[in-house]
């Protein structure tokens, strides 16, 4: 135990004062240290409020928009529009059957008198010989007060908007729905300055009103609404919130509060037997319930211009709000589904949700306490724990405990509609975590340094690579597997390097040999050896490659290109190069340290690779470059071979089918389609082989594996069969 913590001491102690600071950071509140959790909080919020919307909408709603939209505004004209079609849009929404009608909108200002403008006009004129008529018609042109006419008696709340500057009122407001006495002068309903009200004679008629504030977070999206303010000593109730009252005819209407120190804190909100719970400033949490127009929209001009009773069935007992969604009226608000979310369909998604009686998502008092308990516990479990275990143990461990603090978080979320932040337990997490993880990772990095040190000076750097990289995948005590082996070797090169100074081999051989390693190992080859002129590959060994096949046909022709282009550069240079050879085998062999105890030599040995180097100088007997023995070809479904034919070796019994590789462009070319129905013939000895070839040969001389079945056929050989007397 004494070893545990002297061991990991750093670690703990690190750990210790993560959890602390992120307790600090769950109860520091408001404070300003919290800005970036705060809006961490906001991202959490609303990524789990967008993933559990529900994915259908009910067909029947209670709660209906009128929209003062883009194509109201064509059809009727420019807002505010006249108190004459605002009455009449009143009148259609009642012979509808709409229960209860909201405006989203204030009347503060009177609408223009024609006659009293008339009489002003000529009074400025000095002709006022029609005074009298005049103001007999004030009375008949007063549109405000006709309009008045049409709210008095009706179930019809009326907006205003309270301030919290004190510039001066306009209008009038609603009777209050209650009041701050005295004993409640510590209430912590928030309190309001000013207001901008309906005209008096327009909100007298109505009776009934409802503030249209909203309440915006620090990053400037909608996630909740206040319920009630106060202005002057006085109680008011959100337009939603009025609006259910006057629905469901409720008579009782109470604060419930809670004494918390010097405060009286509000904790809900009754409407006769239904309690809203709220938050200790009456706002509650917005229940959006789907994206822009999952409450029921109609358009305002076809309530206007419906000529037929009956047209809106949908409107029968319904509680209505007459708002804009019009980009130009500047009513759109940006929530947490989106940035140009219509103001007035929140003020409707509160009010459904009072009407449905379901709870309002809301963040309990004892969340910070909860949270805090989440930080405390985990961080002193990870704290612990974390230094006895290895870096995927502790991976492992942290995505399982995140996944369930997420999931028991969206849970509490979707069944109790409980809004807890997770964010705070994850930062703890994650911090220790990370900070357990990168401890680990230092300290294998200084392994690796050390085990890069002890093996480079006797091992291939990218052999020590892998090593370091996956130390076990890397058997040194050997072991047998499927390889595939690639052989390359430059023909002629004996002559090349008897012609060349010394200085001039070395260079052109080592620009060579630097372009031909980094092909094997592009394409995930192992360097086994270079023996001169001549490369060594293995594909499969030491990491497993299940592809290792055709990445060492790939390779080959890599190979291959690189050398045609080597060989074009030094004859421009004057210089006779030759070609590269190359041989390709697949098959099981022993690979392992065969190097002894006092040196390291990671290699190959068996028949396999032996058969590969084979395949490599076959090339200078049948004319080719590249030979793909048939163990390889059969793993290479991708790879499109010409056949040469089967190679009985020098001192082999058996024979190996031997393919050329060739690109889908030299398949669908004559000679490739000729010489594959030549071939098939002289498999099966047909006669007619000999004459295939021998139009082969006339039509393409230079190609040499035409030449070579030709040659032999010519010399009585009517078989696909090579035996090869030398290597």
């Amino acid at each position: 135990m004494i070893h545990y913590f002297s061991n990991n001491s750093f670690r703990i102690l690190l750990g210790i004062l993560f959890t602390v600071l992120a307790l600090w950071l769950q109860m520091s509140g408001a404070d300003s240290s919290r800005t970036i959790i705060n809006r961490l909080d906001y991202l959490a919020y609303d990524l789990r409020l967008n993933l559990t919307l529900p994915e259908h909408q009910p067909k029947h709603s209670n709660v209906v928009i009128i929209d003062i939209d883009e194509a109201s505004l064509r059809a009727e004209g420019r807002w505010p529009w006249s108190r004459q079609k605002m009455g009449q849009l009143v009148t259609e929404l009642k012979e509808a059957g709409v229960h209860t009608i909201g405006f989203d909108v204030a009347f503060a200002e009177p609408e223009r008198n024609v006659a009293q403008e008339l009489i002003d006009q000529a009074a400025r004129a000095g002709q006022l010989q029609h005074k009298d008529y005049l103001e007999a018609l004030i009375p008949q042109m007063d549109r405000d007060l006709a309009f008045s006419k049409l709210l008095k008696g009706q179930n019809i709340v009326l907006g205003f908007l309270l301030h919290t500057s004190d510039d001066g009122s306009v209008g009038a407001l609603p009777t209050p729905w209650s009041f701050i006495d005295s004993s409640q002068a510590d209430l912590t309903v928030p309190r309001m300055s000013s207001f901008t009200g309906n005209m008096p004679l327009l909100q007298k008629a109505a009776a009934y009103g409802g503030f249209l504030n909203t309440t915006m977070d620090a990053d400037g999206v909608l996630r909740s609404t206040p319920l009630v303010l106060a202005q002057d000593g006085m109680i008011y109730p959100s337009l939603s919130l009025a609006m259910a009252r006057r629905y469901t005819k409720s008579l009782r209407f109470k604060i419930e509060t809670v004494h918390a120190g010097t405060s009286e804190r509000v904790t809900g909100l009754w409407l006769d037997n239904n309690l809203i719970p709220t938050d200790q400033y009456g706002r509650v949490l917005i229940p959006y319930s789907g994206k822009r127009g999952s409450i029921p929209y109609i358009s305002a001009t076809q309530i206007l211009h419906t000529k037929t009773p009956g047209t809106f069935p949908q409107l029968q007992g319904t509680a209505v709000l007459v708002g804009s969604s019009a980009l130009g009226l500047s009513d759109l608000v940006s929530t947490p589904l989106g940035p140009t979310f219509p103001g007035v369909e929140v003020h409707a998604t509160v009010l459904q949700r009072i009407l449905s009686g379901k709870p309002f998502p809301r963040e309990p008092d004892w969340a910070n306490a909860a949270n805090a308990m989440a930080i405390v516990a985990s961080g002193l479990i990870l704290t612990f724990l974390c230094p006895a275990f290895g870096a995927l143990a502790i991976t492992v461990f942290a995505i399982v405990f995140i996944s369930i603090v997420i999931a028991g978080n969206v849970w509490l979320w979707s069944s109790a509609q409980l809004a807890l932040s997770p964010v705070m337990p994850l930062l703890t997490v994650i911090a220790i975590i990370s900070l357990n993880v990168l401890v680990g990772y230092f300290a294998e990095a200084r392994q690796k340094r050390q085990v890069r040190k002890a093996f480079s000076s006797y091992m291939a750097p990218a052999l020590v690579d892998q090593l370091v990289g996956n130390p076990d995948k890397l058997k040194l005590s050997g072991e047998s597997r499927e390889m595939s082996f690639l052989f390359s070797d430059i023909a002629g090169f004996t002559s090349f390097t008897e012609s060349a100074s010394p200085e001039l081999l070395v260079a052109v051989l080592n620009e060579y040999l630097e372009a031909m390693c980094r092909a094997v190992m592009e394409h995930g080859g192992t360097i086994d050896k270079i023996v001169g002129d001549a490369v060594v590959g293995i594909f499969n060994a030491p990491l497993d490659q299940p592809d290792h096949a055709e990445r060492a046909v790939k390779c080959a022709l890599a190979m291959d290109r690189i050398s045609t282009d080597f060989v074009a550069r030094m004859n421009a240079r004057g210089m006779a190069f030759g070609v590269t050879r190359i041989g390709v085998n697949t098959g099981r062999a022993i690979v392992g340290n065969f190097g002894g105890a006092e040196r390291f030599d990671y290699t190959a040995h068996g028949d396999a690779i032996n058969t590969a180097a084979r395949m490599e100088s076959v090339n200078k007997h049948l004319g080719t470059r590249i030979c793909i023995a048939g163990t390889t070809a059969s793993k290479c479904p991708n790879h499109l071979f010409r056949p040469i034919g089967a190679l009985v070796l020098k001192g082999k019994t058996e024979a190996i089918d031997a393919f050329e590789p060739i690109t889908s462009e030299e398949a669908s070319r004559p000679l490739s389609t000729r010489y594959m129905t030549a071939f098939e013939a002289l498999s099966h000895s047909e006669p007619v082989a000999k004459d295939l070839f021998t139009a082969l040969k006339e039509d393409f001389p230079d190609d040499p594996l035409v030449n070579l079945h030709y040659q032999r056929i010519m010399s009585g050989k009517l078989s696909v069969t090579i035996v090869l007397a030398e290597k």
